[in-house]
């Protein structure tokens, strides 16, 4: 029991940061649609870091700013140039696999598996509690939260006090950006590589997540933890049963599919 809680605390690392960089965003008002390139981008970082020899500090770092550039790109083409949230967002989910695999050709002469050494960050998997709390905490408490939500909620009110909606959002793109990055630093730590397509969806079932938590950080932790199992034991059944494998491999996003929509219904019964 104790080895599947910690499994699944290490699954949820991932979903969890992923998630709540998107739920910054998404309370500032600008769903963040690149979090599944930014993972990408995150984990191909911390790996190439470490492949030249850097410490493990300088590889999370690397990572972070990686995803904030591609989050200052997003905000840059959708707040000043006007582009749709959505499209800039998948363009930018395309636009990194092509140049980590570029830059892979480049340095490796191949496009495929980089293994690595990496230390041992087993410690990171029991502090997303305090990740969400602290999520928490600075969207309640402190004044760039309370920006960021009227970013959201009330763009208005900001603009006639004089804050720039635009800048709030843009910060929160950042933000969002950056952690999901991170989460993908810390998938190329757990497996000591980086793969192509590694996120494998991460970044969608992250935004479902924000949902499924009901928008708020304690919320957004506990769906994470859900999918976590779901990743657990689809990996589990694939050795154990003789089950189809796509079926197993789909089983996460079934398991999205059927959350959101019990939540959508939850929803709407209790507006009724």
């Amino acid at each position: 029991m104790t080895g599947l809680i910690g499994a699944m605390a290490a699954a949820a690392v991932p979903l969890t940061l992923a998630a709540l960089g998107g739920l910054i965003s998404e309370r500032a008002g600008v769903l963040n649609i690149a979090l599944e390139g930014c993972i990408g981008a995150g984990a191909f970082t911390a790996a190439l870091l470490l492949r030249l020899g850097l410490p493990l500090s300088a590889a999370l770092v690397g990572a972070l700013t990686a995803g904030a550039l591609f989050g200052g790109l997003l905000a840059a083409v959708h707040l000043r140039l006007g582009a749709n949230l959505f499209i800039a967002g998948l363009g930018v989910n395309l636009l990194i696999p092509a140049l980590t695999g570029l830059t892979s050709q480049a340095i490796w002469g191949h496009k495929g598996i980089v293994a690595i050494e990496a230390p041992a960050v087993g410690m990171v998997r029991w502090l997303m509690p305090l990740a969400a709390i602290l999520t928490a905490v600075m969207m309640t408490r402190s004044g760039y939260g309370r920006r960021l939500r009227a970013a959201g909620s009330s763009p208005a009110f900001l603009t006639e006090r004089g804050v720039s909606v635009t800048r709030v959002r843009a910060s929160a793109l950042l933000l969002s950006s950056g952690a999901a990055a991170l989460a993908g630093a810390f998938l190329s730590l757990r497996i000591d590589a980086w793969v192509p397509g590694m996120s494998s969806g991460r970044g969608w079932i992250a935004l479902v997540i924000i949902w499924l938590g009901f928008r708020r950080p304690m919320g957004v932790l506990i769906a994470s933890y859900l999918f976590a199992l779901t990743e657990i034991i689809s990996g589990q059944a694939q050795g154990r049963w003789n089950a189809p494998a796509s079926l197993l491999l789909a089983l996460p996003y079934l398991v999205a599919l059927v959350a959101l929509t019990a939540a959508t219904i939850a929803g709407r019964w209790e507006r009724k």
